[in-house]
């Protein structure tokens, strides 16, 4: 699971998202796609290493450190970037060409990589694996659809759920479990997402892949 940063640009990220939406909406929303998985606060807590006493204070609106924001994030596999989404009420959710934006996937609180807009192929950046947060995803839906743009091995990762991968471009090794399966183009797999699972290009091309992952 990556870890979440306790400071710094990340931190200040966190802190003007709680001021722009306000720290109730951001808890709320926070409880909302806990609650979506199947998750409890002890649950949460534990893998966050935090007391429910301050996961409890998060999802009321009360003042939290970022990098309480930060952990819970990682504990639910969620950018911070998500729970800005003002699209509350939409029966449906589109994403057009010109709302690609891509960051590193081991940091939940990172800036923007640095990624031409539009890019149909993998463009070079700073991190292992890029991710699009797509925006085609309902406010209160469960599916979150992305896509990865694998340059090296990933960290290992888990997180509740499902999750459904089908390679775009370059050949993918994907590691789930002590399992390892690797992908060509036009192939696709699905696996339970609560299992350690990473991802690595195979050879030095770049994969670049659509995942779709079904929480609770």
């Amino acid at each position: 699971m990556p870890a979440a940063p306790d400071a710094g640009d990340g931190a200040r990220r966190i802190a003007e998202l709680v001021d722009r939406i306000g720290a109730d909406v951001l808890g709320d929303r926070i409880r909302r796609l806990r609650t979506g998985m199947g998750l409890s606060i002890r649950d949460v807590a534990a893998a966050a290493k935090l007391s429910k006493t301050s996961l409890v204070r998060l999802e009321q609106g009360q003042k939290c450190r970022p990098a309480t924001i930060a952990n819970v994030c990682t504990v639910l596999g969620v950018h911070v970037e998500r729970l800005g989404d003002s699209d509350r009420g939409a029966v449906a959710a589109v994403h057009r060409r010109g709302d690609d934006r891509w960051f590193d996937m081991s940091d939940v609180s990172a800036k923007p990589l640095r990624v031409p807009k539009g890019a149909r192929v993998p463009a070079k950046h700073s991190a292992a694996v890029a991710v699009d947060l797509l925006r085609s995803r309902l406010a209160n839906g469960r599916v979150l659809p992305t896509i990865l743009d694998v340059h090296r091995e990933s960290e290992t990762r888990s997180h509740p759920g499902e999750e459904f991968v089908y390679v775009l471009s370059g050949r993918l090794h994907l590691t789930v479990g002590t399992q390892h399966f690797e992908l060509a183009r036009g192939e696709s797999i699905s696996f339970f997402s609560g299992e350690p699972h990473r991802y690595a290009p195979v050879g030095r091309t770049p994969a670049r892949v659509l995942s779709v992952r079904v929480d609770g």
